[in-house]
């Protein structure tokens, strides 16, 4: 109950002993009643700083304001009246030594009224740390079971500062980790643990059981002692060994700068937890982290803004050293351009990076590929397929639907070439109609020139005639059909023999799949496609029975017989020499008849043409058109399969999420389909002959129907919502787009016109981020700027390498910062490590930063500036040059922040 033995330590170190002791703080030891089960007073200690140089003074003073009554008489707890209690209570000691233990062990104060003197002395409150101890013999536990004591027990530990234990079980309870956080609830606020050597012989002085040694980290000052309090867990540890967090290859020991007067030659030191980097603006702040990124191969060329390719001129040559933590060295100089290396050795977001990801246009493709990677880094390795990143797996999981896809396209491109031939075929039924009208019309006029026959002989032989060039057209018709199923017999074996080298190419692609798959070679057989049976057979066989039923049709050339081509056109040459006996007007009646002959077989192919058009050609294009509608839909269905394969690539980050904090929670990673809708409206309007009448006549018009019909049934992906989706758009255009070719470009087809509208390649299927349910790209810039550094400092768990960060804070408030990020911050930090820029003070203070390096400036002659770094932690408070003060003094609301910190678990500090 005093500090004579402190001074005695004192002295030791003043004499020059004690050499390997660095600091010394007095701890006294108070009684207090009630007493414990067994009888024992509570042991509460006092840690006191020694910074103040009267502190001695200042302690005497305290303890000499704290007494006890006896026997009518009032002690204080001083060296004399300790000794005077000692004799009092036991008359018969005559020793002052003996008096003064007795006295000491007499002294036991009630602890209502060590709490108010405590309080009441204002010197002693603010320079000391209460510690209560919770062993079974002079310990709070000492009353743990009796319930009597409940209310006294409960204010006790909501007294204390910190517990004396070194009991593992101990500390998950008073971290509030155990009994559903009672030690929180209950208590006020968690608890640090703390141990100490309570050795009562010298062989057991610095050797506690069970190897259970007391690591605080902090600055070896009372100040760092005392952040324990408000960090009870990330602060101090006890166990053999302090834990080893941070992957010493992946952590920066230092940077060395050397080779030019900006910076000098100097080598600054990093812890490997979270290092802040502060400053006034213009001081260097950035140009720190700018180094390190260009250095370990991370920086990004092309960044105007950053500080190397502003001061590039001035620090060509410069030489950067990055120090690793398992003692690796790698040094490289400034270039005049470019970046120094790709080795990619820390994560670095700067100003920009952070500024490019949270534009409108954050589903880009870069943000897509940052959040691939986190999706990838969840992935088992026996779920990654061998693959080393995010899009070589995505192309083996999806390489048999992007395979059908690009069928599929191919399909509809065949499709619209055969739709378009068919749609110029009905297009051109006004013209045959015409066509047909004017040999109708000419062969009235023809037939009105034949002269009448002169007799009933001359009669009968024009009829008889007219019958044979009917019979000889009919036949003329037969053989026309006869011969163009031998030309498309000759088509057909021209694609059977393409299809044919499809599938040799096909096999000769599988082989080396086969046998790296290890499928027996006996069996490799199987895969090979093949024609059931050779085709060039039948083909064969029918040309010849074509080519028999063509001689057939047409008759023998010396000796036609009945019923053939060549028999009734040699009968129509005996019937016409027999027409009349005037030989001027037989010749006449010939011509006159052959050409009527010859328009009657034009008249009934335009007459077929037509009724094929309408027919059957009619029906086929009907069955074209419901099949590109078929293959449309049933890209979008692969786009369905494709959807799938990618949800359960990134459902182990789902489930972390769904486990996460609350923040995390409130993400989602969804598979989202993107449309490049200007992109496609781009390439459409450009068919289109601006000159005409359009029935979309500006972009915005063909924008805004696209918008209304297409793009909303391109993201359903329903076949009815397609189907009605391109009715109307098309609508204008005719039925199914039928006049679209009086709209184009004289340079361009209907087959190009179909290809755009069917086309696929504007729409993809991407991962993104939203947040509470919002897409990302529509949630305020701030709110953006959280989404993304938890995304970095939650979800990239994988990744430990050094995180750079560049003032992150930007459109964010402190109390955003504080509610929302600073826990990220101090979770991120244990696992790697982080160099952050910032003003903010909260994401200095309230993450407990282990290191605060101030960035300083100064101008040399000529306006070059001169930078430096000074390095410190927060409990760095001695002066007005202490880190603690600079991070008061330079960032606003710092103070504050230091208050918030230590109200966190409502500490009255």
């Amino acid at each position: 109950m005093s500090i004579a033995n402190y001074r005695r330590i004192l002295q030791f170190k003043a004499d020059g002993r004690l050499a390997n002791i660095s600091m010394m703080f007095p701890n006294v030891e108070f009684r207090i009643t009630p007493k414990t089960r067994d009888g024992r007073a509570i042991n509460i200690h006092l840690l006191i700083s020694p910074d103040d140089p009267n502190h001695e003074n200042e302690i005497d003073n305290a303890l000499g304001r704290l007494s006890i009554e006896f026997n009518h008489r009032t002690y204080s707890c001083q060296h004399a009246q300790l000794i005077a209690l000692g004799k009092a209570v036991k008359p018969e000691i005559a020793s002052d030594t003996a008096a003064l233990r007795e006295g000491v062990n007499q002294f036991k104060v009630e602890f209502d009224k060590f709490r108010a003197w405590l309080k009441d002395e204002g010197w002693l409150r603010r320079n000391s740390i209460v510690a209560i101890a919770v062993g079974s013999n002079d310990g709070a536990s000492g009353i743990q079971h009796d319930d009597g004591f409940k209310a006294f027990r409960e204010e006790l530990y909501r007294f204390s500062d910190t517990i004396f234990s070194g009991n593992p079980a101990d500390r998950e309870y008073w971290l509030g980790k155990t009994y559903e956080g009672q030690a929180i609830s209950v208590y006020g606020s968690p608890k640090p643990c703390i141990h100490g050597s309570d050795a009562h012989a010298l062989e057991k002085l610095l050797k506690p059981d069970n190897n259970r040694f007391c690591w605080i980290k902090a600055d070896l000052t009372f100040e760092g002692l005392r952040q324990v309090i408000y960090e009870p867990e990330d602060r101090v540890w006890i166990g053999e060994e302090p834990p080893t967090l941070h992957d010493k290859s992946r952590t920066l020991a230092a940077v060395k700068l050397s080779g030019t007067d900006w910076f000098g030659t100097v080598t600054y030191p990093f812890n490997p937890g979270l290092v802040a980097v502060i400053g006034q603006k213009g001081m260097g702040k950035s140009a720190i982290n700018d180094l390190i990124a260009y250095a370990a191969g991370s920086w990004q060329d092309g960044d105007r803004d950053s500080f190397i390719d502003r001061a590039r001129q001035h620090i060509k040559g410069m030489s950067i050293g990055l120090i690793w933590g398992d003692g690796r060295e790698a040094i490289v100089d400034v270039s005049a351009k470019g970046a120094a290396s790709d080795k990619n050795e820390v994560r670095y977001l700067s100003q920009k990076f952070v500024e490019r990801l949270c534009a409108d246009h954050a589903a880009s493709g870069e943000l897509t590929r940052e959040i691939e990677a986190v999706i990838f880094s969840y992935l088992s390795p026996t779920e990654t397929l061998n693959a080393s990143n995010f899009h070589d797996l995505r192309e083996k999981r999806t390489a048999g639907i992007v395979a059908e896809q690009r069928r599929l396209q191919e399909e509809l491109r065949r499709l619209h070439r055969q739709i378009s031939d068919l749609y110029s075929r009905r297009l051109s039924i006004p013209g045959r109609r015409a066509k047909e009208a004017s040999l109708m019309k000419e062969r009235e006029g023809v037939v009105s020139q034949v002269p009448p026959s002169a007799s009933d002989e001359e009669a009968k032989i024009a009829i008889e005639l007219q019958t044979e060039r009917d019979a000889s057209a009919t036949l003329i018709d037969l053989v026309g059909t006869e011969r163009e199923k031998v030309l498309r017999l000759d088509q057909l074996q021209g694609r059977i023999t393409a299809f044919q080298g499809d599938m040799d190419r096909f096999w000769n692609g599988i082989t080396p799949e086969l046998k790296a798959l290890g499928i027996p070679e006996d069996r490799w057989s199987d895969f090979k496609p093949r024609f059931a049976n050779d085709p060039t057979g039948p083909i064969n066989r029918r040309n010849a029975e074509l080519q028999a039923e063509i001689d057939r049709l047409e008759g023998d050339p010396t000796n036609p017989t009945v019923g053939t081509l060549r028999f009734h056109q040699a009968r129509v040459k005996q019937l016409s020499d027999l027409t009349t006996a005037d030989e001027a007007k037989r010749k006449r009646i010939v011509e006159l008849q052959n050409r009527i002959a010859a328009l009657d077989i034009d008249l009934r192919r335009v007459r077929n043409e037509i009724d094929t058009i309408e027919g059957s050609e009619s029906e086929q294009l009907a069955s074209l058109r419901a099949q590109r509608r078929s293959t449309y839909y049933s890209y979008f269905d692969t786009l369905e399969k494709e959807r799938t394969v990618l949800a359960q690539l990134y459902e182990p980050l789902q489930q972390h999420l769904s486990l996460g904090e609350q923040q995390e929670r409130h993400l989602d990673f969804a598979i989202r389909l993107s449309v490049d809708l200007d992109g496609w409206i781009e390439k459409g309007i450009r068919l289109f002959n601006q000159r005409k009448r359009l029935p979309y006549p500006t972009l915005d018009d063909m924008t805004a129907a696209a918008s209304e019909h297409l793009e909303p049934a391109w993201r359903s992906g329903s076949h009815s919502d397609l189907e009605a989706g391109l009715d109307k758009f098309l609508a204008p255009y005719g039925e199914a787009g039928a006049t679209v070719g009086d709209y184009l470009k004289p340079s361009q087809t209907a087959v190009e016109f179909f290809d755009w509208l069917y086309s696929t390649d504007h729409i993809s299927l991407t991962y993104g981020l939203s947040y509470n349910g919002t897409p990302l790209e529509n949630l305020s810039p701030g709110t953006k700027g959280i989404v993304l550094l938890i995304l970095y400092l939650a979800m990239d768990q994988k990744d430990t390498r050094p995180l750079l960060i560049d003032q992150p804070e930007e459109n964010l408030d402190n109390e955003s910062i504080y509610s929302l990020l600073a826990s990220y911050f101090r979770r991120a930090k244990l696992r790697r490590q982080i160099l952050l820029i910032t003003h903010n003070p909260n994401l200095v203070v309230n993450t407990d930063a282990e290191q605060v390096i101030v960035a300083q400036c100064v101008k040399e002659n000529g306006g070059l500036p001169s930078f430096s770094y000074a390095a410190g932690a927060l409990e760095d408070c001695a002066d007005t040059q202490s880190t603690r003060q600079q991070v008061c003094r330079i960032l606003e609301g710092g103070a504050a922040a230091f208050q918030k910190r230590e109200r966190r678990y409502s500490l009255d500090n």
